[in-house]
């Protein structure tokens, strides 16, 4: 029996840092829990922290999928006019059964 299967849950953090590669140092680090969720929201503290300590801008912001959500790309670019470089996932060819997004079209008039 594996006994990983037995393990008690446990609590996680992430560490995510704020990088100048222009100048290739960490402007800001804000742990958070482990989930997408937490670690988008991190962004924002860590954006506005450097821009408050450091008067630093960024005009691009470079991540992995995790920070891809719409919320939080609308954010980066339509509140603090920073260009994403952040992949999206995209689930609009599933294989596993599920019906894609593409399959739904909103009747705006049965609402």
């Amino acid at each position: 029996m594996d006994r990983r299967a037995q393990s008690p849950a446990f609590f996680a953090y992430a560490d995510n840092y704020l990088i100048d590669t222009d100048n290739a140092i960490i402007a800001d680090v804000e742990a958070s829990r482990a989930i997408r969720q937490a670690e988008v929201g991190t962004t924002r503290t860590m954006i506005r922290r450097t821009r408050d300590r450091f008067a630093l801008y960024p005009e691009i912001l470079s991540a992995d999928t995790a920070y891809g959500a719409a919320e939080n790309l609308n954010w980066l670019v339509k509140e603090e006019g920073i260009l994403p470089r952040i992949p999206v996932f995209d689930r609009s060819k599933r294989r596993d059964g599920t019906f894609p997004s593409t399959e739904f079209v909103f009747n705006h008039e049965a609402d």
